[in-house]
């Protein structure tokens, strides 16, 4: 059947993928996106690493396609995949005034794709529609969000409201003054205490916020836990000369990515100790340039920081038009409006 052959919507339905040859086939497609500048065998190595991953087995990564409803998984016509969407499966914890802090999972979505022949049709609303009902059904879930580079409008009638949507950017030359103090580098084998910590001071803070917050004024905090060490690892194993993924120093850091096609060194997480000052926010940052220097990058990005940050640096707030966080309530009655999503900060494909 030719590939512009058009479906009514009625005749076509959402399915989860679990054959080898159906997921590669939609890194076939998608890799004109995502891989552009990578042979075919290159990309479905990297995609195999990354979906292999403890944040991604066992069922946490999800392939959905949105086919025909005559398609046959058993003997797939491959050509006849409209659409198709990845989600993952994560922890996260919702804080309120009432019942404090609550773990929960959520489910992040990514690697929205329709092949440029079926594009037009309405099939990628169709499927969004489809897996916000099957999201809906899963147990436990509370929240999901997407980065969208589509705009505010798409998803945002489909269940996913835009959240801030800031960023800083710092120019790797000159560095900046300061900071001259000496830092740990974040590598492989301290990573996952790091993290461990993180999260558990991520959780002191929530219930600190919300104990201290008032009535009404604050209704519901949620964090999403977009960085793991198991992301950061497997980016390490895809390119084994990237060795050091941040720095510390005394009770802060930075973790960061290196986006080598984008030009940039985006920082993944950002936290800076109350008890420490403008002079660690200085040495952190100048790590951070230095790393974007020895990798011939000519910027370092921070999404949503601190306005007393960019006070700091002497830089400029800047509001983006693209990967627009976007977050849907899961059977909920809370507006999300009336939700505020913390440390929601850049993070990579995982």
């Amino acid at each position: 059947m030719a590939a512009t052959t058009s479906f009514a919507h009625n005749d076509i339905h959402l399915i989860r993928a679990y054959s080898p040859d159906i997921i590669q086939r939609t890194w076939a497609n998608n890799r004109v996106e995502w891989g552009p500048t990578l042979d075919e065998e290159t990309y479905y190595a990297r995609e195999k690493v990354l979906a292999s991953q403890e944040f991604t087995r066992d069922n946490k990564l999800q392939v959905w396609i949105l086919v025909p409803k005559t398609f046959d998984s058993a003997n797939p016509q491959l050509d006849l995949i409209l659409s198709a969407v990845e989600t993952f499966e994560r922890p996260g914890i919702v804080a309120s005034k009432g019942e404090g802090l609550k773990d929960v999972l959520s489910i992040s979505v990514a690697s929205v794709f329709t092949p440029v022949p079926y594009r037009g049709r309405g099939y990628a609303s169709l499927m969004m529609k489809l897996l916000w009902k099957e999201i809906g059904n899963m147990k436990d879930v509370s929240f999901s969000f997407l980065y969208s580079d589509v705009g505010p409008t798409f998803y945002g009638r489909l269940g996913w409201t835009p959240k801030r949507s800031e960023e800083i950017i710092i120019a790797t030359t000159p560095t900046i003054t300061g900071g001259n103090t000496p830092v740990e580098m974040v590598t492989d084998s301290n990573l996952s205490e790091l993290i461990a910590a993180d999260a558990e001071q991520v959780r002191i803070q929530l219930k600190a916020q919300i104990e201290t917050a008032r009535p009404r004024s604050l209704p519901s905090l949620l964090r999403s836990q977009p960085v793991s060490a198991g992301c950061m690892l497997a980016l390490v194993k895809l390119d084994q000369q990237i060795t050091e993924l941040g720095a510390r120093q005394g009770k802060s850091f930075v973790l960061w990515f290196h986006d080598l096609l984008k030009d940039q060194l985006f920082v993944i997480r950002w936290h800076l100790d109350p008890s420490e000052g403008d002079e660690t926010a200085r040495t952190l940052i100048k790590a951070a340039q230095e790393e974007a220097n020895k990798w011939k990058l000519s910027k370092v990005v921070i999404w949503n920081a601190e306005q007393s940050l960019a006070d700091l640096l002497k830089v400029e707030t800047k509001y983006r038009d693209s990967a627009i966080p976007s977050l849907g309530l899961v059977n909920s009655t809370i507006e999300t409006d009336n939700v505020e999503w913390v440390h929601n900060e850049k993070y990579s494909w995982c």
